[in-house]
């Protein structure tokens, strides 16, 4: 079967694709110079430009894509027992689908709020500081990979590919009419579009989606390691109950999202090799900083550690901690990637040869060819900065509380996973600010979400300080 043949395409409803013109002529004006086929073809010769469409794989080329994703069973790529029609799910079904469906929405829409921070000071030449460092660094280092238009046009290339997946979603919501059924005098779809429409940059549903982009570093790694968990959840999703979001899966995962990972694993190796020629004013310890900042929000992502039960076999196809322990081993796959190419800009060697020096620097500590384990990159342990979802919650309670693993608790992990504590208890709170601001950004300790950290968990006397269970 053709590859094509194996989807439909369906148009919004009016009112919604009037909605969504009007959001994008607001945060993402300059979409029609994508669009634009010269414009295009420039840059991406070989590739179609997107479609701004809803696209449905069709029920008999589903289960070739469906089969292929993690964690699948037979049940996965078969569409026999999927509802397909809203108003057949109970309500317990009914408000997680909608739960699940919203934040997808939401993250589209945020991504492209962040993206713009980046592309709107490489267009209005603004660079300064340690962007404008960064960008002359790779130039240096690598003058015929990446001049500085194909950075923004790549930025808005994604941004084109998340408008179509928010419109994907507003598909799943809207062109299934039972979705606005009234239930309990509500009608879901329309009040959840126009919530997600109106929701401003640091609104939307999921932590990593109100993080400031504040540097290239950003944009790359959010690519890389944020996008890559929505590239699981898309894979898992084929397995969802309600019919249309599961057949909305393939396109998204298998022709667009491949794309955002690729995008982001080539401009962080780039940072790291211009880091390691000395390309810049900057080196690897800014880009680990970064890594730091945004691998706790992708983990948090996959919701409690502790959590997915009710979802597996009926929206995803793992639980939770199922798919974040896959997901830890293929970021740390993309973190080596760096490193093999940080090893071999500084040493000139082949890839092999630069497995070999990965290993000595890495696992045994020694100097090879001026390189150690401080010029090279690593993923931070799971538990560090973790705000909510650590299944080790399940050794703490809240002061008074009777059950453990409640809520969001205080727990101070440094980068390595040590618990930072003093006298045999947590540190204090303004002990462990001090702590983060060496290991993170400085960019980011003058962020919203920073602020929206430290007022909510940190310093939020309602919390408490968190007691052991073994110690009651």
């Amino acid at each position: 079967m053709p590859f094509l043949d194996q989807f439909r395409i369906e148009s919004l409803p009016k009112k919604w694709q009037d909605e969504g013109k009007r959001w994008q002529e607001t945060y993402f004006p300059e979409m029609p110079e994508v669009l634009d086929q010269p414009n295009w073809s420039r840059y991406y010769p070989e590739t179609p430009m997107p479609r701004l469409s809803v696209i449905m794989a069709k029920p008999d080329g589903f289960g070739g894509f469906a089969q292929k994703v993690v964690g699948s069973t037979s049940a996965t790529a078969s569409l026999s027992n999927r509802l397909w029609t809203a108003d057949k799910m109970p309500d317990a079904q009914f408000m997680t689908a909608l739960k699940i469906i919203r934040a997808q929405a939401s993250t589209e829409l945020g991504s492209i709020q962040q993206h713009r921070m980046v592309y709107e000071q490489l267009d209005g030449g603004s660079l300064t500081g340690f962007d404008k460092e960064i960008v002359e660094g790779i130039h240096r280092t690598d003058p015929t990979g990446h001049r500085l238009d194909a950075i923004s046009f790549s930025k808005k290339r994604v941004c084109v590919e998340e408008l179509r997946h928010h419109m994907q979603m507003a598909g799943v919501l809207t062109l299934d009419e039972t979705f606005d059924k009234a239930r309990w005098g509500r009608r879901w779809a329309t009040e959840t579009m126009e919530e997600l429409f109106a929701m401003k940059p640091g609104e939307h549903v999921l932590d990593a989606f109100n993080i400031e982009f504040k540097s290239l570093m950003d944009s790359a790694t959010f690519l890389s390691f944020i996008d890559r968990v929505g590239k699981f959840q898309l894979e898992m999703q084929h397995h969802f109950l309600y019919g249309p979001m599961a057949i909305s899966m393939p396109w998204m995962r298998f022709l667009e999202e491949s794309y955002h990972l690729a995008a982001g694993e080539t401009l962080m190796k780039a940072i790291a090799v211009a880091a390691t020629l000395d390309g810049g004013n900057f080196g690897i310890a800014d880009l680990q900083a970064t890594l730091n900042m945004w691998y706790p929000r992708g983990l948090e992502m996959f919701g409690s550690e502790l959590g997915g039960d009710l979802v597996k076999g009926v929206f995803k196809t793992l639980k939770n901690a199922e798919a974040q322990a896959i997901y830890i081993d293929e970021v740390l796959g993309k973190v080596k990637d760096a490193n093999l190419a940080i090893v071999q800009a500084r040493t000139r060697c082949s890839r092999e040869e630069a497995e070999a020096i990965l290993r000595r620097t890495q696992e045994k500590g020694e100097t090879v060819h001026g390189l150690t384990k401080d010029d090279l990159l690593f993923l931070p342990d799971r538990r560090f900065f973790r705000i909510r979802g650590l299944r080790e919650y399940g050794d703490y309670r809240l002061p008074g509380s009777d059950a453990a693993g409640v809520g969001y608790v205080y727990l101070p992990y440094d980068v390595h996973g040590r618990a930072l504590a003093d006298d045999g208890r947590p540190v204090e709170r303004a002990e462990y600010v001090d702590y983060l601001k060496t290991v993170l950004p400085a960019r980011y300790m003058t962020s919203r979400h920073w602020e929206f950290v430290k007022d909510e968990f940190l310093f939020n006397d309602k919390w408490g300080t968190p007691e052991s269970v073994a110690s009651r």
